[in-house]
């Protein structure tokens, strides 16, 4: 009964009070048509399938993202790796650092609110991330590797954070 309320209420555009883990309210909104995913998960212990539902905003599921990318995780490593793989940027993982400090002054990095993770969304096109990565080379900032070669990215391990 609950998830059908809570899929309607969702659907008409109706606020709601989030209670974070830590305990701090919020009355928040999915706006106008958000998508409502429906389903059942079957666990052996239970008589019954556990019911879900997941919901997004429009501006959430979006793939025409007019420069925003929408990430799971605050780790610098990770915003950089998949800004380089998302844009196609010629990069190196050395130059995130600098890359994030400049996004950070720029307030293009900002925290996205969620239960169990750190998510950020990064406000930045293809095209101001290529000036960018230009500025650090000019400035001597960024420097190109020292031999040539394919580049070399560790991978990066996400870690959940308890709720």
């Amino acid at each position: 009964m609950e998830i059908g309320a809570l899929s309607a209420a969702f659907a008409n555009g109706d606020s709601f009070t989030v209670i974070d883990p830590s305990g701090t309210e919020s009355i928040v909104s999915l706006g106008e048509k958000p998508l409502c995913f429906r389903g059942s998960l079957l666990i052996s212990d239970r008589k019954r399938p556990l019911r879900h539902l997941v919901s997004c905003s429009q501006e959430l599921s979006d793939s025409t993202s007019n420069g925003m990318v929408l990430l799971i995780s605050e780790d610098h490593a990770f915003i950089w790796s998949s800004l380089v793989r998302h844009y196609g940027l010629p990069a190196t993982p050395e130059w995130g650092p600098w890359m994030i400090a400049q996004l950070h002054l720029q307030k293009r990095i900002r925290p996205l609110s969620g239960f169990g993770y750190a998510g950020v969304a990064v406000q930045a096109t293809r095209k101001q991330l290529l000036a960018l990565l230009s500025k650090g080379l000019r400035t001597r900032q960024l420097q190109f590797p020292t031999r040539n070669g394919p580049v070399e990215w560790t991978p990066v391990n996400l870690v959940t954070k308890p709720a």
